[in-house]
């Protein structure tokens, strides 16, 4: 494999989808989420990077239980996974199930 400069690889670039969860109100349901979207974030070209990682909060007021970080080749990427009815059941599970917020941040 021959090694590429980063800035030639592609003009498009990485977006990371990150849940910062506060709080589990049904860990039976929050368990079979994480269970059926793990291989469907995969399907759409998604990598979990980091699952319900621990927090330590270094500044600010932000201080969820864990925060989840997904990677995708780009923002349209992502939001094909996100939007797809696919994972509109599965979102509702979540949201069933769990309190946070979710951010999407563009890889500049």
């Amino acid at each position: 494999m021959i090694w590429e400069h980063p800035t030639l690889r592609r003009a498009s670039m990485a977006a990371y989808f990150i849940y910062a969860r506060s709080e589990i109100t049904d860990a039976e349901v929050s368990r079979r989420y994480s269970e059926l979207a793990v291989p469907q974030i995969h399907q759409f070209g998604g990598e979990v990077l980091v699952a319900r990682g621990a927090v330590q909060p270094l500044e600010g007021d932000l201080n969820p239980q864990s925060v989840t970080i997904l990677r995708f080749d780009d923002p349209a990427a992502l939001m094909r996974w996100y939007e797809s009815p696919k994972y509109a059941p599965l979102k509702q599970m979540r949201l069933e199930s769990n309190v946070g917020d979710i951010i999407v941040v563009d890889q500049a």
